[in-house]
């Protein structure tokens, strides 16, 4: 059977307030320094044992999420900001949204204006002009290949799946605003942590992929829970049926939430699963 239809089977008999939990990773279920914490790997296990459908969709390049991800899904998970959907048994590909390559350079002719740094991602690859030992460290502890690549000769003949750039907070503030004046109709454009700015498909954000994964699995959307903290997670908030803003969420997040937690850390996601699954 395939596993679309294992699931459908398990939502369809269920009568949860929600059929479908997705949760950010970084800010959201974990902090800097600490892996996805205990008690919320358990609560999760509990809520898919009573056949609910529990996954994450972070903006985290795959390889990256299976490392640090800690949650156990039972159906597709969201890396890349959207641009990756991954079965959840051995992380194929089920869905890639890429950048049309067309836009590398328009993008490099804003950036080339402020003092970051450039990266251009494929499914676990980077490629990067600058021998920087940040991004060096970045592409180890993410396993995943850098390639070198001057003035991004190569990365121009694929298209990829996004474009980040790193920097300063108030910087990465204003090159968001610069490459939105320019190119917000045709690219997805983010911050994701105060110092990223994220370029994709306009169409590769969370929101797409979990009306991909209700659509594959015959969930009805308004019985989608979503737990975000960033403004990466805005769209994905509005797009659920029930966005919770995690207590340390930023504040345009916590402006279109439904609820924002008013317990601190992953003791108030807990509070909120617990009071909403007794």
């Amino acid at each position: 059977m395939h596993w679309s239809q294992r699931i459908k089977i398990i939502v369809k008999q269920n009568s949860l307030p929600f059929d479908l939990i997705v949760f950010d990773i970084d800010g959201t279920i974990k902090d800097q320094n600490n892996p996805v914490a205990k008690n919320i790997i358990d609560i999760t296990e509990h809520i898919k044992s009573l056949g609910c459908a529990v996954t994450y969709a972070t903006g985290r390049m795959t390889n990256s999420a299976k490392i640090y991800a800690g949650l156990k899904p039972n159906v597709p998970m969201v890396s890349y900001q959207g641009a990756e959907i991954l079965n959840h048994s051995d992380y194929s590909i089920l869905n890639s949204v890429e950048m049309d390559k067309k836009y590398i350079l328009e993008v490099l002719d804003v950036v080339k204006f402020f003092p970051v740094k450039a990266m251009i991602q494929y499914s676990n690859q980077i490629y990067c002009d600058t021998d920087d030992g940040w991004i060096q460290d970045y592409a180890f502890r993410n396993n995943v290949d850098l390639i070198s690549d001057k003035n991004y000769i190569k990365a121009q003949q694929r298209d990829p799946l996004r474009m980040v750039m790193i920097g300063e907070p108030e910087i990465i503030i204003n090159l968001e605003v610069a490459l939105k004046s320019q190119l917000s109709n045709d690219l997805y454009i983010t911050r994701s942590l105060p110092h990223f700015c994220e370029v994709l498909n306009k169409f590769a954000d969370k929101s797409f992929s979990i009306d991909w994964i209700c659509e594959k699995l015959d969930i009805n959307k308004e019985k989608t829970l979503a737990f975000g903290d960033s403004y990466n997670d805005i769209k994905m908030l509005q797009n659920v049926g029930y966005g919770v803003a995690v207590f340390n969420a930023v504040e345009e997040l916590k402006n279109v939430a439904d609820q924002v937690l008013d317990i601190d850390g992953n003791f108030g996601i807990i509070d909120f699963l617990n009071k909403t699954f007794s």
